[in-house]
């Protein structure tokens, strides 16, 4: 089995261990694994210790040359090489790499159109081609995969990506059967006010509905609009789940509920 995990920044804790467990167990029994981490909270800590504020527009950080440097750092140098330090105490040769690595991830300037007013939010980006060969490398090599969604602008410099985004496009890329998103919500809830109206499972043809029926609100609309890309796009399931859920994920390959929502296509 292929699959693509991705795991929000907020629920690393690089001084444990512990949460990387599940992940370890899939890839000793075989699966071929590309673990893709986000790291918003930690760039965010990092940028105000420099004295400034985060700023964000529909849910993307701004960047500026001076943040993409810092975002980098983080999420490419100490996230990224943390995960990697975990995961050999398990005895997993893991390599830490970015999108840039390879011209794994190829991305254009995200720029935003807001009421016919563009707005530029400087270095973030799009990815437009994934370059497949070096995960291809690494898990013929027997080598896990964790990747850093910064991206190659095509011309030698960075560009900063939603991890979420670089998954999908991963996932896709890779022609995975899977797509599991640990993140930091519990998953699709029919009304966002009360966590127990989490849906278990949805079809890529409710996508749409659950949007135009005003059931999904806020960052919720664009993450559902990027699994139905993933799905559309030929892989079979996307899981979306916080991150605590992870430690369930073998029950998942056997078919047994675990909390979050499965959305197949």
């Amino acid at each position: 089995m292929k699959l693509v995990l991705k795991f929000s920044g907020k629920n690393i804790d690089p001084h444990k261990s512990a949460f990387l467990k599940p992940v370890v167990e899939l890839w000793q029994k075989g699966t071929k694994l590309a673990f893709v981490h986000g790291g918003g909270p930690q760039i965010s800590k990092f940028i105000e210790k420099m004295g400034k504020k985060p700023s964000f527009v529909q849910g993307l950080r701004v960047t500026d040359q001076e943040d993409m440097d810092l975002t980098e750092m983080v999420l490419s140098g100490l996230l990224n090489k943390a995960l990697v330090g975990m995961l050999s105490q398990y005895g997993v040769a893991a390599c830490g790499i970015s999108g840039r690595d390879a011209n794994l991830f190829i991305a254009k300037k995200h720029i935003i159109n807001r009421e016919n007013q563009l707005i530029d939010i400087g270095r973030v980006g799009d990815i437009n081609q994934v370059n497949t060969q070096l995960i291809e490398t690494l898990w013929n090599n027997k080598i896990l995969p964790v990747v850093s969604p910064i991206s190659s602008d095509g011309n030698g410099k960075s560009l900063n990506v939603n991890a979420d985004w670089a998954a999908a496009q991963l996932a896709i890329a890779l022609r995975v059967e899977k797509l599991l998103l640990f993140t930091d919500v519990p998953g699709v809830l029919s009304d966002p006010s009360k966590p127990d109206s989490l849906i278990e499972i949805l079809s890529v043809n409710d996508v749409p509905l659950l949007i135009q029926k005003g059931i999904v609100t806020g960052g919720m609309i664009p993450k559902l609009q990027m699994i139905e890309t993933v799905l559309r796009g030929g892989v079979e399931e996307v899981f979306i789940a916080e991150g605590a859920s992870l430690k369930f994920v073998d029950q998942l390959f056997k078919g047994k509920s675990i909390p979050g929502t499965r959305i197949i296509r």
